[in-house]
């Protein structure tokens, strides 16, 4: 059996000591090299990336807009699926800072990538929602392949084939939503075998996320506010709609496409 390459990264503002420290901790306790990939800070979006953010999109449903470091956290996590195109790994893992892994990390990218066939990206840490069967269960593994119903929610760690990372880079050529949602909603509209797993393979070290580095200052809540139109109120209630038939169609393309070997 071959063992593909896989290329981990954690993207972190370089002001950020502590955080570093942190996921350095977690790599080194796990086994694995890590690659910090710096992020971009809002202060130093350019006039290219902030032409990126769809403010007319935003503004048809949304009363507030996106922070500068909102809209920088985005370009960080498509910085960080160019910095794994750009190497010779197979795979990329892809972490925000705050990070922590589970003891059957190891073992489970390992299952993901020798006992499940059929997915592109990979979603490590999952919120307490519903969880969806999509293939008969493994014996004897770290974890089983799922279908989470908040797939928007979180992006604190996420596995990649060099296929998703190509899509998604592709494909997400402007947004209008925080950078989980974002991903999530483009791998939703384009058909990108995505799926979770169960137990975790991560978790994050602030669960209420009471130290922010995106909203460092309560920018989000210094936004001023517009008044929401009905018209507002109804494109807003035709995206969730449509995200949740996208949901149900991925759920059925899964099923199809998901396969487990046994060990």
């Amino acid at each position: 059996m071959s063992t593909p390459k896989i290329i981990y990264l954690a993207i972190n503002l370089p002001k950020s000591v502590e955080r570093r420290a942190l996921v350095e901790q977690q790599a080194q306790k796990a086994g694995i090299t890590i690659e910090i990939v710096p992020a971009v800070a809002g202060a130093d979006l350019t006039e290219e990336q902030r032409a990126l953010y769809d403010t007319r999109r935003r503004a048809s449903m949304y009363t507030t807009d996106l922070t500068a470091n909102e809209q920088a956290c985005m370009h960080s996590h498509l910085k960080a699926l160019r910095t794994f195109l750009a190497s010779d790994a197979d795979y990329g893992v892809v972490f925000e800072d705050d990070v922590l892994l589970s003891e059957d990390f190891s073992a489970g990218i390992d299952c993901l990538l020798h006992r499940v066939q059929g997915w592109e990206v990979a979603k490590l840490y999952n919120e307490k929602c519903r969880l969806y069967d999509i293939c008969p269960p493994l014996k004897n593994a770290p974890l089983q392949p799922v279908f989470p119903k908040k797939i928007p929610w979180g992006s604190i760690g996420y596995l990649y084939s060099r296929a998703g990372a190509e899509k998604i880079v592709r494909h997400l050529t402007s947004f209008w939503m925080g950078a989980d949602t974002m991903v999530a909603k483009t791998m939703l509209a384009h058909r990108i075998p995505v799926i979770g797993v169960t137990p975790n393979l991560v978790t994050t070290a602030f669960p209420a996320n009471e130290q922010s580095d995106i909203d460092a200052g309560c920018h989000r809540l210094q936004q001023p506010r517009r008044p929401r139109t009905l018209l507002m109120y109804l494109r807003y209630r035709l995206s969730v709609l449509e995200t949740a038939v996208q949901k149900a169609r991925m759920r059925a393309l899964l099923r199809r496409v998901i396969r487990t070997t046994e060990a």
